[in-house]
């Protein structure tokens, strides 16, 4: 669900997946200012996203588990099957196969989850003035396809984020009709995890809001509203149409 920006949407887009490391910002820590502040960005960034890491990679390693992008494990926390653990000195034969335990499988949620949200939502801001204001080319079409407008689309994203109750992300989501839609998920989840979101939020996410209050309450207290529109000021619109055209790239083979 990320990736690098880029300036056009291209003819083939490359799969963009999320490591299990915390990457470094594309700008500094006070790049985003006035909208988001450098002191929150900093801790967010460099004190919770890394915590979460080294969480997620104590959970993959009590089970043995090597994964090139964590996105990869979104769809199947419940039924991963997990690797035979050359450290153990008996080997169960037969029955089902090992999948991970209730805990791993509540803390992989969390923490992977939170590791990928995390992730994209870094990648989709960008300083202001350094890239479009708004949607652009087939992206911004099919916001006006569903939504009616930009403007629509965004008072819509607004008014869902702001009255989420609760820690959570709002995302825009590409469905696999290709059909976009806006929803918001408690705690870590994102549309990826099909075992625990219901059909009609699932899909790929092509522009993610992080409305947990670490995320802006040092700036904003309360007022979770002029944090969404103070968000929109650095939304990297370059990266919601990559994310756009990866999403739609097997509709229109």
């Amino acid at each position: 669900m990320a990736g690098l920006a880029v300036a056009q949407e291209p003819a083939t887009v490359a799969p963009i997946g999320v490591p299990l490391k915390l990457e470094p910002l594309p700008f500094e820590f006070d790049a985003l200012e006035p909208y988001l502040d450098a002191a929150t960005l900093k801790l967010h960034h460099g004190r919770h996203h890394a915590e979460v890491v080294r969480n997620l990679q104590c959970i993959l390693d009590r089970a043995n588990l090597q994964v090139g992008s964590v996105t990869s494990l979104m769809p199947m926390i419940r039924s991963v099957v997990l690797p035979c653990d050359p450290r153990r000195t008996v080997v169960k034969m037969g029955g089902p196969p090992e999948t991970l335990s209730a805990q791993d499988q509540k803390a992989l949620r969390l923490y992977g989850g939170a590791h990928v949200n995390h992730t994209a939502f870094w990648r989709f801001l960008t300083p202001p003035g350094t890239g479009p204001k708004g949607p652009e080319g087939r992206v911004a079409a099919a916001i006006a396809r569903d939504f009616g407008s930009v403007d629509e689309f965004k008072a819509a994203f607004a008014d869902a984020a702001v009255n989420h109750f609760g820690s959570g992300w709002a995302f825009l989501v590409c469905r696999p009709d290709g059909r976009l839609v806006i929803t918001t998920l408690k705690g870590e989840d994102n549309p990826l995890m099909t075992e625990f979101v219901k059909p009609a939020k699932q899909g790929r996410f092509i522009l993610c809001l992080d409305l947990w209050e670490h995320s802006y309450y040092a700036r904003y207290q309360n007022d979770r509203k002029k944090y969404v529109d103070a968000w929109w000021n650095v939304v990297n619109w370059n990266f919601v149409a990559r994310g756009h055209a990866l999403a739609t790239s097997k509709l229109s083979a």
